[in-house]
């Protein structure tokens, strides 16, 4: 079946006095009710106050999603695990651990998303805080950013495949691209926890 492009359908604004009304095409939400499992790879892109490429595979359920990331000549970088809202990072380079408050300094783009946000993202939905104009209007004015998604259409219907960011104080955008995605299937090797020997850096203020 071939699949194709659609038009971008709903852009974020954070840091305005009032809110935009997103424009949602119903007729092509996607219908995963019946998967249990999902998973993929793709790769972030980093431009601005950080240069950078890393690819990543992940296997989630819904409610936790375990992320690997990898440098661009393969070599391990950051494992995340997301779950329900809390999130639990390891970078793996350095054998260091961090938490929530502290992963903002690796991947910024938490600042304006949840880590439950992210793990939608992975299934290839867009969070209904994103699509709810009354949700919308209660976001925080100090978000200062914006967010895009791309979607494709699919045999389950229109399914994210790419959301950008763009943090505005720090000029800086990061890409999100979905390039393969599988449903009902897991990567059992990813689903692990973090060593217990690998000590917590705490760099919240």
């Amino acid at each position: 079946m071939n699949k194709y492009h659609i038009v971008i359908i709903l852009i974020i604004f954070f840091g305005c006095s009032t809110s935009p009304n997103p424009i949602i095409n119903d007729n092509i939400a996607p219908d995963l009710n019946s998967k249990d499992f999902c998973r993929g790879n793709g790769y972030i892109l980093s431009k601005g106050k950080f240069d950078g490429r890393l690819n990543f595979t992940f296997s989630a359920s819904r409610n936790t999603v375990h992320i690997q990331f990898n440098d661009i000549i393969g070599r391990k970088t950051l494992f995340l695990i997301i779950s329900n809202n809390d999130i639990d990072a390891w970078d793996m380079r350095n054998n260091r651990r961090y938490n929530k408050a502290s992963i903002f300094l690796t991947l910024p783009f938490f600042e304006i998303i949840e880590p439950n946000e992210l793990r939608t993202f992975l299934w290839g939905n867009i969070p209904s805080v994103f699509t709810d104009v009354n949700d919308l209007k209660t976001q925080p004015n100090n978000l200062n950013g914006q967010l895009q998604f791309k979607s494709v259409q699919t045999e389950f219907g229109s399914l994210v495949n790419n959301v950008s960011f763009k943090i505005n104080e720090e000029n800086t955008q990061i890409t999100l691209e979905i390039i393969e995605r599988e449903f009902d299937a897991q990567y059992p090797h990813l689903i692990r926890e973090i060593p217990k020997s690998v000590i917590l850096i705490d760099e919240s203020p």
